[in-house]
């Protein structure tokens, strides 16, 4: 008896703990383009050399230094890339130090007019509470 209603009080208290976990982590946005600067969003697909499946506007993700690449869908409405049809590109994966309770926005800026110098970047970071 005395189980069942430890097991009774666990079931109506763990969404309290699962909420409270949530507030300790940081936010990735991957969806928010900047098509003026050349930022086009990110699936991603990677973290610490690890594959993920992971929502394809964001996630929330655990504070610390983590490794983060992903699958580029290039905007070229304002910004021209040359071969964009392509979305499979070697580009090396942006170490980030996240922060508990910050907002970052994630995407691949292609404004170098070489393939080979576009880079994975956090173009913004701001408080989640914001």
């Amino acid at each position: 008896m005395k189980l069942l209603k430890f097991a009774v009080l666990f079931l109506f208290l763990a969404p309290l703990f699962a909420v409270a976990d949530e507030t300790g982590k940081a936010k990735v946005i991957t969806s928010g383009v900047q098509p003026a600067q050349c930022i086009s969003p990110v699936h991603v697909n990677n973290i610490d050399g690890r594959e993920v499946q992971l929502p394809e506007l964001g996630f929330d993700i655990d504070p610390g230094k983590h490794s983060v690449k992903g699958r580029a869908l290039i905007d070229t409405s304002v910004c021209r890339a040359v071969g964009a049809g392509n979305d499979r590109y070697n580009v090396e994966p942006l170490e980030v130090e996240f922060e508990a309770g910050k907002t970052y926005y994630f995407g691949l800026d292609h404004s170098a007019s070489r393939r080979n110098d576009w880079k994975y970047v956090v173009w913004k970071v701001e408080d989640t509470k914001s």
